[in-house]
């Protein structure tokens, strides 16, 4: 897919926002990468699932397990983000990663084991980082 086509297909209009403020189950398509103990891994397609709001839970999946570092026999990830000490946001910095155009964020989840970046549509980053920090980090 072209970049042209990627930016006119752009959920920019405040929906996901809106389902997120409602606190009910939410699937976000996004792009992630995460860290192994060989560094980064590449940049691929996932999705993010943020259950309702208070007792859900924050889960990544994505059907390229060999991509964010495991083994080609697992045909399917699907993991909780778990262990989480960390949520914020950072700019886009690289073309590589301005699926969406330079002028967004990237959500960072770090964690014990390493952390997972994601990369979503423009405008919706704050409210993801919210909802995967409200459901994966441990009550202080």
């Amino acid at each position: 897919m072209s970049l042209r086509n990627r930016l006119r297909g752009r959920r920019d209009d405040g929906a996901l926002r809106a389902e997120l403020s409602r606190g009910g189950l939410v699937r976000v398509p996004c792009r992630i990468r995460r860290t192994s103990a060989r560094g980064w891994g590449p940049w691929t397609e996932a999705v993010v699932t943020l259950g309702a709001v208070p007792d859900g839970e924050a889960r990544w999946s994505t059907d390229d397990a060999v991509a964010v570092g495991f083994a080609s026999t697992n045909p399917h990830v699907d993991l909780a983000f778990e262990d989480v000490s960390d949520v914020f946001l950072r700019s886009v910095r690289f073309r590589t990663e301005a699926f969406w155009g330079m002028e967004n964020d990237i959500v960072v989840v770090v964690s014990e084991r390493g952390t997972i970046e994601v990369a979503v549509t423009p405008g919706d980053a704050e409210a993801v980082a919210a909802r995967i920090d409200e459901l994966a980090r441990p009550a202080s």
